[in-house]
């Protein structure tokens, strides 16, 4: 083979070379990105699989968890405190005088839910007491004012009904809206005794220092002090007036009747729950908060 025949082969090798040269330069990037032409396979992780509903909620902390079963029932033990206002408005409706005043109740709270309905069990301890303030008939003349002091106290057995309303969708905040019945029992005693004006002065009902008590018929001055009733302080002892039962006027049973009862409740988690009422009685307005542990 002569020399220019052998530089054309060389040649033509070179070229051949070259080009496979070129293609796998090319084709490499494209066979190191294929895991399968590593000969290994890729396995989905934790990053690359669909999330599911339930997955995003404990991701974000299980708020879902504060949602109920509207098919279950739950339960809530814990304890309810009230305030009720009386205002005087109401006490005119029945007597003159006295002045707006308040009675606090505390007791223990069962509340059972199941679905939108809620029922709240409470036996509650109330304070009745109050005085001295001056009294007397609406229609009665101003010689009919007794002085009146009251340490009763009043044990409530009261059941609620509320309509449940969801304020968010995650289960925290809901609405209430019911009432409520119940009967108090009534322990105590309620003091009463006819008056008189001091220094024979103009009747001021609004201020009880200002007014004597009468020790017998016809004490004091005038009209005062008559046999209408033998409401009189004697023996340095004030007149107790007689349950229902004795023939008196001091009450010996009490209803609990409230319409509207409006309520919000608040449950941080599942457990737990608060609630903020507030709502109209027969005793009054009233204004509370509760919280219970759920079992």
């Amino acid at each position: 083979m002569d020399t220019a025949t052998t530089v054309r082969k060389l040649g033509r090798l070179g070229c051949l070379a070259a080009l496979v040269a070129a293609g796998l330069v090319l084709v490499s990037p494209a066979i190191a990105a294929d895991p399968a032409a590593e000969g290994t396979e890729k396995k989905d992780g934790p990053s690359s699989a669909p999330k599911r509903d339930g997955d995003a909620a404990k991701d974000h902390g299980g708020a879902d968890d504060l949602r109920e079963d509207p098919l279950k029932r739950y339960y809530f033990l814990g304890v309810r405190l009230r305030d009720i206002v009386v205002p005087q408005f109401m006490l005119e409706i029945f007597a003159k005088g006295g002045a707006t005043g308040n009675v606090w109740l505390v007791g223990p709270e069962l509340s059972m839910r199941k679905g939108n309905t809620e029922i709240d069990i409470s036996l509650a301890y109330a304070d009745y007491g109050f005085g001295p303030a001056m009294f007397k008939g609406k229609n009665d003349p101003d010689i009919a004012y007794e002085w009146v002091k009251s340490d009763m106290k009043v044990v409530y057995l009261t059941f609620d009904l509320l309509l449940d309303v969801p304020l968010d969708k995650s289960g925290m905040f809901d609405f209430l809206i019911g009432g409520g019945i119940g009967v108090g029992v009534v322990a105590g005693d309620l003091y009463r005794d006819q008056t008189y004006p001091k220094n024979s002065g103009a009747p001021d009902p609004a201020d009880p220092s200002k007014w004597e008590k009468c020790g017998f018929a016809g004490d004091g001055f005038g009209s005062y002090c008559d046999t209408a009733t033998d409401h009189y302080y004697r023996n340095g002892k004030d007149y107790s007036e007689k349950s229902w039962i004795d023939g008196g006027s001091k009450p010996v049973v009490i209803p609990w009747i409230s319409l509207p009862q409006l309520s919000l409740r608040v449950k941080p988690i599942k457990q737990m729950q608060g609630r903020l009422d507030a709502g109209f009685s027969v005793s009054g307005f009233f204004f509370g908060l509760s919280a219970g542990y759920g079992f």
